[in-house]
């Protein structure tokens, strides 16, 4: 049984029918030998046996007897007619009956071998889907197209608890990111209003100096300056997290090489040593070269801020994933790393200013929308690691 679970459909249904088509003839021979026997021995109730057969014999020379007369209707009884009608409907329609018969047993024993367990799985998933239930698992195990398609359909419903956590990752960094804009904006607005209250009530009243007017001014300026920016940094990010990857076909050393230039210009304007490593392949691949360039490029400044001497970078190609790996040798992340990957996450720096982790995060929407990943640890003997992950087609 085993065997014939992991057989195609289409195998499968091929032997129940050849197992039912050999079955039905063997029985439809024996059941019409068996009709053609009953009516023989009704019809030799109106015929002398022994001497039709000696009368066969004297004409044919045979000694057996060959074929039978049909006795009309009207010299037997009701009883033998009815027989006799019975068996020539078995011997004419007996075999196809039969066949049919056991052909319906075989597509029945099909369906429940082959098609009930899976179609029962697959419809209790697909109505848990429906009421927004996915903590199910689909465990139907076989090699057949039914056994393929459950698999197909995890595969699925694992996406789906996938999508459902970015989506209230998403949902969380959004209002995380309100949150912090109302909080910097309010600041800034505050203190713009502010100045300016001080200059419509006492400068009319010449209780302000031209130097102390023109210090506010300057003051109101600079504030109105940051919000202008901060404007521009929220556009920007809008138009990263709702960019979507233009794919195109490249060789894995094109793409090093581009790697490699940014790092190098970064590094030398930094005054940091510095280390590129790479696969020794030249494959073809369809891959978003911006999105590669624009995370290598947030990932390595955020990484020559912190680092001491040396920053590594590594391009590798692992199975369907193109991995760009970055490495300091600063003091590590002193948050916990995937907070930081959070929509405006600021972070203290030891010189006492305040550093917004937008780059990280735009790195993290940049690898989810080419359908990968970007992770932080920190390296077991010091320093920092970022790991990106793009999903990319050969």
């Amino acid at each position: 049984m085993e065997k014939i679970k992991d057989l195609s459909l289409k195998a499968t249904i091929i032997i129940y029918m050849a197992i039912a088509l050999a079955i039905s003839t063997i029985l439809s021979f024996g059941l019409t030998h068996y009709a053609v026997n009953v009516q023989e021995n009704v019809w030799f109730k109106y015929v002398d046996k022994e001497e039709y057969m000696e009368s066969v014999e004297n004409e044919s020379g045979n000694n057996y007897l060959t074929t039978i007369p049909r006795i009309h209707s009207k010299y037997m009884s009701d009883q033998d007619v009815f027989i006799v009608e019975v068996c020539d409907v078995i011997e004419t329609w007996g075999a196809l009956i039969i066949s049919f018969l056991f052909c319906i047993i075989a597509i029945i024993l099909f369906y429940r071998k082959k098609l009930r367990i899976p179609l029962r799985v697959l419809l209790e998933a697909s109505n848990l889907i429906s009421e927004n239930d996915l903590t199910f698992e689909i465990t139907y195990e076989s090699k057949d197209e039914m056994g393929h398609l459950c698999k197909e359909f995890e595969k699925m419903r694992r996406e789906l608890v996938n999508n459902k956590k970015k989506m209230w990752n998403l949902i969380e960094d959004e209002r995380t990111l309100r949150s912090a804009i109302a909080h910097d904006i309010r600041t800034p607005v505050a203190l713009v209003k502010g100045n300016l209250e001080i200059i419509d009530e006492f400068f009319p009243l010449h209780k302000l100096s031209e130097e102390k007017v023109v210090e506010i001014v300057t003051k109101t300026i600079q504030h109105v300056e940051h919000l202008e920016h901060f404007v521009d940094m929220m556009k920007y990010l809008n138009s990263i997290v709702d960019m979507e990857p233009g794919y195109e076909k490249m060789t894995y050393k094109a793409l090093a090489k581009k790697v490699y230039e940014i790092q190098k210009a970064l590094c030398e304007k930094s005054k940091k040593d510095f280390k590129f490593e790479h696969n020794d392949v030249d494959c073809i691949m369809k891959v978003d070269s911006v999105f590669v360039i624009e995370v290598e490029e947030n990932l390595l400044t955020n990484a020559l801020r912190y680092a001491q001497n040396k920053v590594t970078i590594s391009l590798e190609m692992a199975g369907d994933y193109l991995e760009l790996v970055v490495e300091d040798d600063g003091p590590g992340f002193q948050e916990v790393p995937q907070k930081l990957l959070q929509a405006y996450c600021k972070r203290k720096e030891e010189k006492g200013d305040v550093h917004y982790g937008l780059g990280l995060y735009i790195s993290k929407s940049l690898c989810s929308a080419h359908r990968g990943e970007l992770r932080l640890e920190n390296m077991e003997h010091g320093g920092a690691r970022a790991i990106a992950r793009f999903e990319v087609d050969s």
